[in-house]
């Protein structure tokens, strides 16, 4: 059993014709799983590879974080159309910082016993100060979160230039921003008593969320090949993750008049989108999102705290998505048993499945058969007493 190497160049050139809904040599698919000789030593050390708070809790700590995500490499292979790839992370909706909210770093523990880590803006700015709040935001040398978010950037597209990807930080949503600044409950009775100046708002900090990542992404581009982002798919041109996860608490009345604009424009900015769509509360709205042209495809994700997100249970949701024409984009690291069922059953060109195993041996016996797996076919016990014998007889 010899699983498909991995060659950069050749998942460049797919992951190209994948994003321009050509046909490719092969389905896409990422996975990782640790090295042999290596050891993860907790869940925790495992999520730190993929979403480090490490600049979260140290904001100017880049150099150490860097050191710390490089370490990590040296643990875990990458394959099939993964990449490694380091994302700045200062939590979600990060413009929420370059508008002079200062973030706030959480831990706590999740509904497995892990370590959880998060991050919180949290504003209150009043509404009818909104507008002049906005009008007062500049990005230039004097607001010392672009400052950080620039140095943190361009330190680390240097040090990783064809070594690994950097996936720029998470700007988030331009509602879920705006409820940053205001508040979830301010946000809402506005856009029954005042929606003139939420659409005005929303205006406005969609604009500096696109000078932002323009100018986040223009550093990357001078060190590094294409672009990438915290679902960790590479792009050769420019496309981000949008999203709105403020949608869950909308109408499809309300989000119509004041998200599916500001998301269709967002989208329109760049070269590719991907909508992540997060929560059922949000499956109301996805047939406006499905008729958008600049969606490329949808990143379904159940819920905080629901059942795993690559599901048979939503089968008919990943279907009806792909029957308009748009990717799926799901991560398996519930239950990667499923991976070879999802390229048979769905259109293997509109999906990107990424996963990861414990060690080689399970990467092996479960991958589908176009990347070298087994495709879970026959007895996994069995399999896994051949190989650490041959693996084993080898050293």
């Amino acid at each position: 059993m010899s699983l498909e190497r991995n060659n950069i160049e050749k998942s460049k050139t797919r992951l190209k014709a994948w994003w321009n809904n050509e046909e490719t040599d092969r389905p896409c698919i990422g996975f990782d799983y640790p090295f042999y000789n290596k050891t993860i030593s907790s869940i925790s050390e495992l999520m730190e590879f993929y979403i480090s708070f490490c600049l979260a809790k140290n904001p100017d700590g880049i150099e150490q974080c860097i050191k710390r995500f490089e370490d990590l490499k040296e643990k875990i292979y990458s394959g099939g159309d993964n990449f490694y790839s380091y994302r700045p992370n200062y939590g979600a909706g990060a413009t929420a910082a370059v508008l002079g909210i200062e973030p706030e770093y959480r831990k706590g523990s999740d509904k497995y016993g892990y370590m959880a880590e998060t991050v919180w803006y949290q504003g209150e700015i009043s509404i009818d100060d909104l507008i002049p709040y906005l009008n007062e935001v500049y990005l230039d040398e004097s607001n010392k979160w672009y400052k950080r978010f620039l140095r943190v950037t361009e330190y680390a597209a240097k040090k990783a230039k064809d070594k690994y990807n950097i996936a720029i930080l998470d700007i988030g949503g331009v509602l879920d921003v705006l409820s940053s600044l205001v508040g979830p409950q301010k946000l809402i009775l506005a856009m029954r008593k005042k929606p003139e100046i939420i659409e005005k708002a929303c205006s406005l900090l969609l604009e500096i969320m696109l000078e932002l990542y323009d100018d986040l992404q223009s550093i990357i581009d001078k060190y590094c090949d294409g672009s990438n982002s915290w679902i960790n798919i590479w792009c050769p041109t420019h496309y981000y993750p949008v999203q709105c996860d403020f949608a869950a608490m909308l109408n499809p009345r309300w989000f119509k008049r004041f998200a599916l604009p500001f998301i269709k424009r967002q989208a329109e900015h760049l070269d590719h989108a991907i909508y992540h769509l997060d929560g059922e509360n949000q499956l109301v709205h996805l047939d406006d999102l499905l008729a958008l042209d600049c969606i490329d495809g949808i990143q379904w994700v159940p819920g905080a705290g629901k059942e795993i997100t690559a599901s048979m249970k939503w089968m008919p949701l990943y279907e009806k998505i792909q029957a308009s024409g748009k990717k799926v984009v799901l991560n398996a690291f519930e239950d990667p048993t499923l991976i070879t069922q999802f390229y048979e059953r769905l259109d293997s060109q509109l999906l990107y499945l990424s996963c990861f195993f414990m060690d080689k041996i399970r990467a092996e016996f479960y991958l589908p058969e176009f990347v070298g797996g087994k495709a879970g076919n026959g007895n996994f016990r069995k399999y896994k007493r051949k190989r650490k014998n041959e693996i084993r007889n080898s050293q």
